[in-house]
């Protein structure tokens, strides 16, 4: 908003509009006038003021319509609009409210009444413009929190022994909570996870940083992964707990040579073993989500992955994700995709037809996908 505000009054009554220009500039605001509603809406387009005072009466187009079209008219910022009228409850004021009028005011018009209610529309504008500029920066924050966040997925390696891996993470707006990782260990293991960080946003994204700091400082000194969780889930109740944040996670150390798996899991999705095109059976696994209490235990299940069979880890975007009717992805799905679809690898087939499958919709969640496969 301008300083001082501009304030463009349409009235073809001159009597009238030297009134209101007078009590107005007396009160320092900047006044530019038109006689008729043609004359008001081009002005109100070129001049864009901060607030307009319309007369509903008046030749060749009346306020009413002038007020219809500058509302409707998405070139314009938001104009507060003061309709003036003769008759306090006549049917003109309703239609001008409905129009998409702020406020009005009667003829002859109170000086006090006006004054009161120009500074009540001009807060209002200058509230509307703050949060306008407001709501830029943080895009622009937001953006630069994508940008940022994209250095934190891992370069996909290449394993040996006919080992492969293949990841992607699809955040639903500008920042997501998932996060994936796959991180080289001394003993030529892999370790590797997806997460899922409770909400969305910047917030999720700093929880989401600090996560993979402590999993990748964890993964240097730790040999069990349940231990690892337990000592992340630490450090994560600490940081998170009093503002109820939480995260899901399901980890795996991997050793390509021999195909052997140690899993663990913390309040998150199991991952899909696949064999044959089919899903296949693993070890139950059961332990709570990281950051809900200090002292967690979780627990520690080992597999042999055999060549030919992939093991796919995800969140539940995946399942979750929506299309234009509302439907839910779903698990029967995933499961049909896996026996139809040829394999290994399923990963980036699966990730195009949820894409296909949503349509035009906007994705409603995150979605992670990491997968590890033996030719």
């Amino acid at each position: 908003m301008r300083t001082p505000p501009l304030i463009l009054i349409v009235e073809d009554n001159p009597e009238s509009l030297d009134i209101l220009r007078a009590r107005l500039t007396a009160h320092n605001y900047e006044v530019i006038t038109a006689p008729d509603g043609e004359a008001g809406l081009t002005m109100a387009r070129e001049k864009q003021p901060d607030l307009i005072l319309l007369d509903i009466m008046m030749p060749k187009m009346d306020g009413i319509e002038v007020c219809r079209r500058i509302k409707g008219d998405p070139s314009l910022p938001f104009i507060p609009i003061i309709m003036v009228t003769a008759k306090a409850d006549s049917k003109d004021v309703v239609a001008g409210l409905e129009a998409g009028g702020d406020e009005y005011l009667t003829k002859p018009v109170d000086h006090a009444a006006l004054v009161a209610r120009v500074k009540s529309m001009l807060r209002i504008k200058d509230l509307h413009d703050t949060v306008l500029e407001q709501s830029a920066q943080l895009k622009v924050q937001l953006e630069t929190a994508t940008k940022i966040k994209s250095l934190f997925w891992p370069e996909i390696p290449g394993m040996e022994a006919g080992s492969h891996v293949w990841a992607t993470s699809v955040p639903a707006g500008y920042v997501g909570g998932d996060l994936y990782d796959i991180i080289p260990l001394p003993d030529s293991s892999w370790l590797a996870y997806v997460a899922d960080v409770s909400d969305k946003g910047v917030p999720a994204a700093l929880i989401m940083a600090a996560l993979s700091t402590k999993i990748r400082s964890e993964a240097l000194v730790q040999t069990e992964v349940d231990n690892l969780l337990e000592s992340v889930n630490k450090s994560m109740y600490s940081l998170t707990s009093a503002e109820g944040f939480f995260a899901t996670i399901v980890l795996a150390r991997y050793w390509p040579s021999s195909g052997k798996m140690q899993l663990t899991l913390g309040g998150h999705l199991p991952p899909l073993l696949i064999v044959d095109s089919d899903i296949g059976t693993l070890p139950q696994l059961k332990g709570m989500s990281l950051g809900v209490a200090p002292d967690v235990s979780y627990e520690q299940k080992e597999i042999f992955l055999a060549p030919g069979e992939s093991i796919l880890f995800f969140t539940d975007g995946v399942v979750e994700a929506e299309n234009e009717n509302k439907d839910l992805f779903g698990n029967d799905r995933l499961a049909a995709y896996i026996r139809n679809a040829k394999g290994p690898p399923w990963g980036k087939g699966l990730l195009e037809l949820i894409s296909h499958w949503r349509g035009d919709s906007s994705a409603n969640d995150d979605l992670t996908i990491l997968e590890i496969w033996r030719d």
